[in-house]
């Protein structure tokens, strides 16, 4: 094979290559980031993009509230929700901190329960 046809291989190769190429990511981000911004976590900061993915799947729970303990509880807020529906931290528009949070559950004899920073570390 001549060299100009080896170049001309070469490059076509490279271009189906490069052009077939995605980053793969979780697309349950794409309602709070912008695909820039989640690629560029994913290039700059990987342990920040894990740290959010495994908190979108662990991060609260949903359950009924123990009516000897009701009072004790410190709830943070209530919110509006159908607690039969699929939600993260992130679709509640929740942050995680360092310390447990409550919220009521309008309606119900339920509670969201979302679980601190150092907790999600460790999972």
């Amino acid at each position: 094979m001549n060299s100009p046809l080896k170049i001309l291989v070469f490059g076509f190769i490279t271009f189906v290559c490069s052009t077939s190429y995605t980053q793969t990511y979780d697309t349950r981000l794409e309602p709070f980031y912008s695909k820039a911004e989640i690629q560029k976590m994913i290039q700059e900061d990987v342990a920040s993009y894990k740290f959010i993915v495994n908190a979108l799947n662990k991060a609260l729970f949903i359950a009924v509230i123990p009516a000897e303990k009701e009072a004790d509880i410190q709830f943070d807020g209530t919110l509006e929700i159908d607690p039969n529906l699929t939600h993260t931290y992130l679709s509640l528009g929740l942050e995680i901190t360092d310390k447990y949070q409550y919220y009521k559950i309008e309606g119900t004899n339920q509670m969201v329960v979302v679980y601190p920073r150092i907790f999600l570390e460790r999972k």
